[in-house]
């Protein structure tokens, strides 16, 4: 839909941009309202304040830098990630080829499907409960959690702790595989799964299983609902090369290093996000 200003009040299109992917508007109104949709019928009665073009431009300047420089910290972000999948392959080679010869392992060998689950909610009260909506697909970052006293958990819940990856067994294709560093409890839709310390590094296998190799063997195993899923022994059935240990760690090295720096650029984002939504407010009310 269009917006074509009309009548004696001007506005530069970069400000109605910003002034309508602000808030929400309700007809006859000047308020912002939760839950209205936005069309031409509601547009006829919006009651906005109209500043000069010069007040406009210099909105528009302000908030375009912002944004610029939000999306070039996603960018960022973005890079960093596709450098770890890069220095896998370097360092690996893709793991389906197998074009160095590592000796190829079952699963079983190299890590177990650690599924001790508990229901004291008394004693695990104040451990944070990670569901599966709290793993971002593909990057397995860990975000909007809470304590399991907050959730009101009534349901059994498996037991991890920083040496676990979560794998959430719920829409596999979503790529969901969490590198913890804290102890807590998880859903029962994902797997506690614990790398063998002498044959596998944590950090290694998690971007293993974020890979397409990986990826590509579980989804066969997906059943097909409205609510795919996987379970214990087709990831149990898993065989991949593995390397030395040594190898391992040293690329565990690298994806700490960066993910220092993602730390970093994600503070100055949520600040910049903080920043920008400051400012709309101030702007648009």
């Amino acid at each position: 839909m269009a917006f074509i200003p009309t009548g004696k009040y001007q506005i530069l299109p970069e400000y109605a941009y910003y002034l309508f992917s602000g808030k929400n508007w309700s007809a006859g109104s000047n308020k912002a309202v939760m839950g209205i949709t936005l069309n031409k019928a509601t547009l006829q009665n919006v009651e906005i304040t109209v500043p000069s073009l010069d007040v406009q431009r210099s909105v528009i300047e302000k908030l375009d830098k912002i944004s610029e420089v939000i999306a070039l910290r996603e960018e960022q972000l973005s890079k960093l990630d596709e450098l770890v999948k890069a220095r896998f392959v370097e360092m690996f080679g893709d793991l389906k080829i197998n074009p160095m010869g590592w000796p190829v392992e079952e699963f079983s060998d190299f890590a177990i499907i650690d599924c001790n689950m508990t229901t004291d909610y008394e004693k695990y009260a104040d451990y944070p409960h990670i569901g599966i909506d709290s793993i971002e697909k593909g990057t397995g970052e860990l975000k909007g959690y809470r304590t399991v006293k907050e959730d009101g958990v009534i349901s059994g819940k498996y037991i991890f702790t920083p040496q676990h990856i979560i794998y959430s067994k719920i829409r596999p294709n979503l790529n969901k595989v969490a590198l913890p560093n804290f102890d807590g409890l998880c859903s029962a839709d994902a797997y506690p799964i614990l790398p063998k310390q002498d044959k596998c590094n944590r950090v290694f296998l998690a971007i293993a299983m974020r890979s397409e190799f990986f990826l590509e063997y579980i989804l066969q195993f997906s059943s097909r609902t409205n609510l795919p899923k996987v379970n214990r022994k087709a990831i149990a059935g898993f065989r991949m090369p593995l390397p030395p240990l040594a190898l391992q760690t040293q690329f565990a090295a690298f994806v700490r290093s960066t993910d220092q720096t993602k730390s970093t650029i994600r503070a100055s984002l949520d600040e910049l996000e903080t920043l920008k939504k400051s400012l709309m407010q101030q702007y648009f009310g």
